[in-house]
C-alpha cells in the first residue's frame, strides 16, 4: 500500500530529461576518450599531463550540473497518506503543510507563458489542479500532459473523499469520475438550451434512425485568398532563386520543352508552392460531420466508442475526447466560427444524452 504520493513542478520534471541528456553525452565522450587513451602509448611524465587533463575534464562536466542547481527551485508536493496531510517543499526544505480535512473540493485552471527557442518563440500551456479551501485557492499539482493531470486530479479526489468542481459549474463526487462520456453529469443548463448556430458556420442537423449527425458546409473564403496569395509567392520565390541558383528555373530554359532536370524542378516547385493553397482547398472541401449514435461519436468517419472515453472538453479552438490514459483532438478551425465552437460542444453533449437514454433518473444528471 502506497504510503505517500509525489509531484514534482512542470519545470523540475522537464529538468530530469535535460539531466539525463547531460549524463549520457559525459558518458559517451568518456567512453571515447577511453578508448582513444588506451590506444595511446604513456610515458610516465605523460601522467602528470593526463591527470592535470582529467581534473579540468571533471570540471568541465561538473559545471552545467552545478549550473541547473544554482539557478533552479525545484518544488513538489508530497501527500502523505499515513499523517493525512498535504507537504509544499522548494529545493527540498518545506514550505507548507495543510492537513486532508480543509480541502473542500478541487477544480482545474491552467496558465500559459511563452519561451524562446532558436526558431522563434513557443508557447507553454501548464495544467493546474487546484485545492479549494474555502474561498482561497491553493495549487496542488500541475503538468503539461491535460490527460496525467486529469488522472492525477481524479486520484487525488479519491484519496481525499472530496469533489471536482468542473468548468460547466457541475460537482463530480469521487464515486462518479471513472463514468463514461454517455453516464456523466451534464449541467442542466445545457441540456435546458436551445442551441442554436450562427449563419455564417453553415451548420445543419440530421437525424436519421438511432443517428444524429452534425454536417458542415463552412467555408472560409478569405483564407483561400489568402492561401492563394501565399502559394504564389512561394512558387515564384522558389522558382527564381533557388532555380537561378541551380539554372534549373523558366530564365535559364533554352529550348521547349526544356531538359528533364528542369521540368522535374518545375513540378517540384508547384508541389511545394502550391502546399499552402492545396491543403487550405482540401480543408474546405472534405467532408466534415459529427455524428451521435447510441454508442458512440463519429468524427470525421472514424468511430470513438462512448465507454472507451469520459468526457469531452474545449481547449481554444479544439474540442477533445479524454480518459485516464489519452487526450484526442479536434480542430474546428475549419469546421464552425470560433464563436461556434462552445455551441458545438453543448450540442455533441446534448445529443449524447438523449441518444443514449434521455433520463435524468438514470443518468443522474442534475
Amino acid at each position: 500500500m502506497e504510503k505517500e504520493l509525489r509531484w514534482s513542478d512542470h519545470k523540475s520534471t522537464n529538468l530530469h530529461l535535460v539531466r539525463m541528456i547531460l549524463v549520457g553525452c559525459e558518458l559517451v565522450t568518456i567512453i571515447i576518450l577511453g578508448i582513444v587513451f588506451s590506444m595511446t602509448e604513456f610515458k610516465e611524465t605523460d601522467f602528470l599531463s593526463f591527470g592535470i587533463v582529467g581534473i579540468f575534464m571533471l570540471l568541465f562536466f561538473s559545471l552545467p550540473h552545478f549550473l541547473l542547481s544554482f539557478t533552479t527551485k525545484p518544488k513538489e508536493t508530497v501527500f502523505d497518506l499515513e499523517t493525512k496531510t498535504i507537504h509544499w517543499y522548494e529545493r527540498k526544505k518545506e514550505t507548507k503543510t495543510l492537513p486532508f480535512q480543509s480541502i473542500n473540493s478541487i477544480s482545474y485552471s491552467e496558465y500559459t507563458y511563452t519561451v524562446k527557442t532558436k526558431n522563434g518563440t513557443r508557447t507553454v500551456t501548464v495544467y493546474i489542479v487546484l485545492g479549494n479551501v474555502g474561498l482561497e485557492k491553493i495549487q496542488l499539482i500541475e503538468g503539461t500532459n491535460y490527460s496525467k493531470l486529469r488522472f492525477d486530479g481524479e486520484k487525488i479526489c479519491k484519496h481525499l473523499k472530496v469533489p471536482i468542481l468542473t468548468s460547466d459549474g457541475l460537482t463530480i463526487q469521487p464515486s462518479e469520475l471513472d463514468l463514461p462520456i454517455h453516464k456523466r453529469k451534464i449541467p442542466q443548463s445545457i441540456l435546458d438550451q436551445e442551441i442554436q448556430f450562427s449563419k455564417d458556420s453553415e451548420l445543419s442537423v440530421l437525424k436519421q434512425n438511432q443517428k444524429v449527425t452534425l454536417k458542415s458546409n463552412y467555408k472560409q473564403r478569405i483564407l483561400v485568398f489568402v492561401a492563394f496569395s501565399v502559394s504564389v509567392a512561394l512558387t515564384l520565390i522558389i522558382q527564381f532563386v533557388i532555380g537561378d541558383l541551380f539554372s534549373l528555373s523558366m530564365t535559364e530554359w533554352e529550348t521547349f520543352p526544356p531538359s528533364p532536370g528542369q521540368m522535374v524542378f518545375l513540378f517540384l516547385n508547384l508541389v511545394f508552392g502550391f502546399f499552402p493553397f492545396l491543403y487550405v482547398l482540401y480543408q474546405q472541401k472534405r467532408v466534415k460531420e459529427i455524428s451521435i449514435t447510441k454508442t458512440s461519436i463519429e468524427w470525421y468517419g472514424k468511430e470513438y466508442p462512448f465507454q472507451t472515453w469520459e468526457d469531452l472538453i474545449q481547449m481554444d479552438s479544439k474540442l477533445c475526447l479524454v480518459n485516464d490514459t489519452d487526450l484526442v483532438s479536434f480542430s474546428l478551425f475549419y469546421f464552425c466560427e470560433t464563436s461556434d465552437i462552445t455551441n458545438v460542444r453543448h450540442w455533441v453533449l446534448k445529443q449524447i444524452f438523449e441518444i443514449s437514454g434521455n433520463d435524468p433518473d438514470l443518468l443522474r444528471f442534475g
